[in-house]
């Protein structure tokens, strides 16, 4: 396959992810991050209840693997078909994610919480995108 061409938004979007990822991987894992929860961790936590510790970490790792690889690959490092796959576990571990957060917020219809739910649509499609955009390896 030939290589992504190395654009400025390539780039950006690259470091944009690789940031997202691991800051949301570091609210995951840690304690510390509790104060500044993304509307995704609340609805892990809420859905999986006593298991969502366990459930978090293990997403958090990947995030963080994730995070550090498009890192890395927006300096021009490439790990071959390992980079390839982690961001397809990524990719898909979002999707679902992304269902239940928009499912989370489904309580009322209230027109703030229309809007909240758009905005988390919006966010969510952002990172999806952002992540299929992002070339596969040699």
């Amino acid at each position: 396959m030939a290589k992504q061409q190395r654009t400025w938004g390539i780039f950006i979007s690259q470091l944009a992810l690789a940031v997202y990822f691991i800051v949301t991987a570091l609210c995951l894992i840690t304690k510390i991050g509790s104060s500044i929860s993304s509307a995704e961790i609340q609805a892990v936590a809420a859905l999986f209840g006593k298991a969502a510790t366990a459930i978090s970490v293990i997403i958090g790792i990947i995030l963080a693997a994730c995070g550090v690889m498009f890192a890395l690959k927006a300096f021009g490092m490439d790990f071959a078909k390992f980079d390839d796959y982690v961001k397809y576990i990524t990719l898909a571990i979002w999707i679902v994610i992304t269902v239940i957060t928009l499912i989370f917020y489904i309580k009322e219809w209230t027109s703030v919480l229309v809007l909240h739910w758009l905005l988390v649509l919006a966010k969510n499609a952002l990172i999806i995108g952002g992540i299929l955009t992002i070339k596969n390896g040699k």
